[in-house]
This record gives C-alpha cells, structure tokens and sequence, in this order.
C-alpha cells in the first residue's frame, strides 16, 4: 500500500474566517444601511442558503437590473452587481398611504477592498456527514492548527509550479472544504483553479462541493457567492483502501485485499487536476459522471457514459498508422487456423456442406493484416485500453459495445431474453457499474495511476447468473 501522509510543516489559522461566517449566517435577517441611500430601510435576510437583499420604500424596474447596490454589514462596505431572482410588492393601507418593497436574491456580493491579486481560502460549506478524511482515497499531507497536528484531513494539488490546499474541517455543527493559494494569483486563475480540483476530488470520493462559497483574501476581505455550481453527490468511487467499505463484499474476500489497496498519490492527483484544467474532454467527463450519478437515474447513466467512453476513446487514443497482424508469429497464426478448421469438422453433423465451406473460406481471412488508420467504431472504442495496456475480456468488449444500443437509442438496452421489469434494471445497474470502471481505468491510467480500481459490477453478478473470473479490485 502506498504512502498514507506526509509529515511536514504546514500551520493553517481559519478562525477569523469561520467567525464571519458565523456571524453572517447567524440570524435569519440584519438591518444594513444601503449606500445609494442611507434614508432607505434595507434588510439583508439569511434563507435557505442564500441572501436576500429587501429595500423597502423603492421599486425597481427591470432596466435596474445591472445597477450597482451597496450596503454595510458589520461596518463594511460590500457591493453587488450580480442580482438574482427579484419580486415586488407593494402594500395598501387603511389611510391609503402605499409602501413598496423589493427583494433580490443576492447571487454575489464582496467587499469594497476585496483584492483582485494575492493570497486566497475558499470554504464551502457542507454537511458535517461528508466530513470523513481524505485518508481511504488520497495521499494526504499533515497541517497544524491550534496546537494541534492533523493526519489525513488534508490534501496538496500542484498546477503549473503553483501549490494549493484543500482541508477538511468540522466546525460546530457545519462541515467545510477550505480551499487555499499558497502563492499570490489572480482572483479569476485561483477559481478556475479550484472548480477544477472540485471536480477531480468528487471523481475519487463521489462529492464534489459547490453552491455557496465565500472567499477571503489575505486581509480577510470576503467575496461571497452561490450560482457557479451545485454541490454533486455521485454514486461510484473507484479507489479505496478499504475493502470492508463495501457489505457486498464478503468480509473472506475482503481479508485479502486489506493493507494491499491503493491510494492516489499526490502526484497522481496532480496529473488529474491538470488534465481537468487544461482538456476540456476531462473536464467534461468528470461533470457528466457526477451530474449522471447525482440522480441515480438507469435511463440517464448508461447512456451518459457510453458518450463518456465514445468522448475518452477519441481523445486518448494515439494516432497509428501502417498495417498490423493480430498475431505476427506465423506459426502460432497456422496452428490457430487449424484449429478453427478442427471445431468446424467436430461440428459439422449440425451444418449444411454450403456453411462449412463459407465458414472455412473465411478462416483464410482470420489473420489478415488491417490498416491501424481504418478501424471499425468498437475497434477504436477499445484502441486507448490496449494503447495505455489496460487488459480487456470479452466481457468488457461486450459492454463496450454496447455503445451502439445506447446512442441508437436502445436506452432500455432490450434483449429478448430479458422482459422482466426488475431483471431489466438489474441489467442497467451491472451495465452501468461496468462502463464506470472502465472509464475510471482510462482516466487513472491516462493519470500515471498504478494500483488498484474497485470492480463495480463484480457484486452484481451473483444475482445475474454471471459468472466472471474478474475480481473485486482489479490492478492497472
């Protein structure tokens, strides 16, 4: 098993931070005095995981959409020109007298001094159940924090020379993923930055956060905002250390992968989030298995990822070209055609004269040379698996092709043997846990990953009648 943390000198302080959220987030509205016109009352109200701006005394027109709005919060001055949902209303009172309110969803909002380049920490906040360490699936680095040291709740990404944490961390009763610079930067690179390791952690551990954020720069300045990206919850993880995670598995079977399983290294995890940053095909698979699994629709998810294993088959494959025999040493070529002709005659009882000899003309061709720039679609489906030396059974290339179903619109993958409602999702679910270990060994092995990838599907063939020789983890 591969190294589990490294002990360095890493000291982290998020208390000033996490004392802003707090107290921004502690009532459900603050009064706050609006810049544009301090004799306006304005409200700014906490709901649901997001803010709403009330002014009352003013309507606004829908031409006011882009104007700029200011108010102070906590003897600070913070700025918006991003407004999100808005109503109006207006009361009627028994004097007649009108009073008008208006209300904004506050999609973004900072502050008047937030700075546009140095040093930044992004926290999404998320549930204090997803807070469970980095140590089944990743290297992890140690960091200190008040007094005290902490093993696996922390992982470092390195992009283009620059260094980037990501810790996790339980505060009161909230959960959060802090994102973190420890070079100086521009503002926009470090969110791209960070949507980008997002992705790459929510393929390894099945979350990836998103929705509100705030971000602090290195005078504690906030942006704030929520209409990026949702937080995604997916379905499948293809790494983990710990073979007893999964009561599928039976706990003898799972004895023999215990202190043999893999994580991901720093490095590797690197590569990933490099490749997620600088090739959108990455960038787009990872997105569409999260969002695919986030629903835990079988209509959506095997169709999904047949586009996914049609999108990475393209991008990964090397171009060849010239010809290539499937077996190059003469002899063996001989042997296996005579063996071919063999099964032909032992079953020839059951074949007409006519059939023999077609299928024996046939055998001739079985060893032909094929040109490596004109392969067929389910050849070039499978050419990066063999180009990056991921093994494949007949029983992968079967699933593989079922490609041709899914995007011909089979979606229910029909087959006559199976009409039973019940065997049919069972077939979608093996289905898509097949497809979800194949794409993960094309994306870890494209990432210089050498370990071990938990085999989705094996626990379902126990109630498929399927008999594989496949095994729980399969090594790449």
């Amino acid at each position: 098993m591969n190294t589990s943390t490294k002990r360095i000198k890493n000291n982290k302080n998020f208390q000033t931070e996490l004392k802003f959220i707090d107290k921004i987030s502690s009532k459900e509205n603050f009064k706050v005095e609006l810049v544009e016109d301090k004799e306006v009352n304005a409200i700014l109200i906490r709901k649901r995981g997001t803010f709403l701006l009330q002014i009352n005394g003013r309507l606004f027109k829908e031409e006011d959409d882009n104007t700029e709005l200011s108010f102070i919060f906590n003897n600070i001055t913070y700025k918006t020109k991003k407004l999100g949902s808005r109503s109006n209303h207006a009361n009627l009172k028994a004097d007649k007298s009108v009073s008008f309110e208006t209300k904004f969803e506050l999609n973004r909002f900072q502050s008047e001094n937030f700075k546009q380049y140095g040093f930044y920490k992004t926290f999404f906040q998320t549930d204090l159940k997803n807070i469970n360490t980095f140590h089944r699936e990743f290297e992890t680095i140690t960091h200190q924090r008040q007094g005290t040291e902490y093993f696996y709740d922390c992982i470092r990404t390195n992009l283009n020379g620059k260094d980037y944490d990501v810790t996790q961390l339980k505060h009161k009763d909230k959960g959060f993923y802090i994102f973190e610079c420890l070079q100086e930067q521009s503002y926009d690179e470090f969110s791209e930055v960070c949507f980008s390791i997002q992705q790459a952690i929510g393929f390894i551990n099945k979350l990836m956060v998103g929705g509100e954020k705030f971000t602090f720069d290195n005078l504690k300045n906030c942006y704030y905002s929520n209409y990026i990206r949702p937080a995604l919850k997916a379905m499948y993880s293809p790494i983990t250390t710990n073979p007893f995670s999964y009561p599928d598995i039976d706990k003898n079977i799972a004895s023999i992968y215990l202190n043999k399983l893999t994580r991901i290294s720093l490095n590797n995890f690197s590569n990933l989030v490099y490749k997620i940053h600088t090739e959108p095909e990455f960038s787009v698979a990872i997105l569409v298995i999260l969002e695919a699994t986030s629903i835990m629709s079988l209509l959506i998810i095997p169709s999904s990822f047949a586009v996914i294993i049609e999108l990475l088959s393209k991008h990964l494959s090397i171009k060849e070209n010239g010809l290539e025999k499937p077996i190059n040493d003469s002899t063996l070529s001989d042997k296996v055609i005579q063996e071919l002709h063999q099964v032909i005659d032992d079953n020839s009882k059951t074949l007409s004269e006519t059939n023999i000899l077609k299928l024996k003309r046939r055998l001739n061709e079985v060893n032909k040379s094929f040109n490596k720039e004109h392969l067929k679609n389910n050849e070039k489906l499978t050419r990066p698996f063999e180009q990056l030396g991921i093994r494949l059974t007949l029983h992968d290339i079967a699933i593989i092709e079922h490609r041709n179903d899914l995007l011909h619109g089979n979606i229910l993958l029909q087959k006559e043997e199976i009409k039973d409602e019940e065997k049919l999702s069972l077939y979608l679910s093996y289905v898509s846990a097949k497809l979800f270990t194949l794409i993960s060994k094309l994306i870890l092995k494209s990432i210089g990953y050498d370990g071990y990838v938990y085999n989705q599907a094996k626990h379902l063939e126990k109630y498929m009648n399927i008999k594989t020789d496949e095994e729980y983890f399969e090594k790449i």
